[in-house]
């Protein structure tokens, strides 16, 4: 079996112990924290910008623990990330933001990649000035900026942390529909939602769920 993520008894103090899941490649699931900061948590295992005291982290077939600096740098290139306060560089504008990493990444963004990320822009309900400056955004379209970023760069895993609270309904279910629609443009990628709150727990479908603390051992 083709797993795209796999935590092997993973510690760390003050949040989980021995916490053990897997994730096939292609597959959408839902994992249930008990607070945002366990979910940061999550992401920054995930993404190896952090060491867990105890266990084994695999992406795509690679445990991170054993990656070189550089290794580890192509890796996280294979993950979209979409942080709950949207990660945007405060001195750039949203453009700018959306657009960086694909730019360092390919050295040019294509007409097609631009058009794309108009598209979702309109799609995802932004009607103001893409020469906006991230501190004039709301928390709404900070997330979209940092989800249309990613899907630029067509990585092979997908992650929300958190993305879906504290916003209107009506934005939750547009935002959802086009996170399900890229999810599904590519049968090997993976989608991994961190999601902490009950209420929206119940709106999002996805393939399986996860709950941190029913998993531990």
């Amino acid at each position: 079996m083709n797993f795209a993520v796999s935590f092997n008894e993973v510690s760390v103090t003050g949040f989980f112990e021995d916490f053990s899941f897997e994730v096939e490649v292609g597959r959408s699931v839902l994992i249930e924290t008990s607070r945002e900061e366990e979910s940061t948590v999550l992401l920054r295992l995930l993404t190896g910008l952090s060491l867990p005291s105890r266990g084994r982290i695999t992406v795509s077939g690679q445990s991170l623990m054993e990656l070189t600096t550089s290794q580890l740098c192509h890796a996280r290139q294979q993950i979209g990330v979409i942080p709950s306060r949207g990660g945007l560089i405060s001195n750039l504008k949203l453009w700018e933001n959306i657009t960086l990493p694909l730019l360092y990444t390919s050295g040019h963004i294509a007409q097609e990649s631009e058009d794309q990320a108009i598209s979702l822009l309109g799609k995802l309900g932004y009607t103001g000035n893409i020469m906006e400056l991230p501190a004039h955004l709301s928390i709404y379209e900070r997330r979209i900026a940092a989800f249309i970023r990613a899907t630029l760069c067509q990585p092979k895993i997908m992650v929300y942390s958190n993305c879906f609270e504290d916003i209107p309904t009506e934005a939750r279910k547009n935002f959802f529909t086009a996170t399900a629609e890229f999810h599904a443009a590519s049968i090997e990628r993976t989608s991994l939602y961190f999601v902490s709150s009950a209420d929206t727990i119940r709106e999002l479908i996805v393939d399986s769920t996860v709950k941190v603390h029913e998993a531990l051992k």
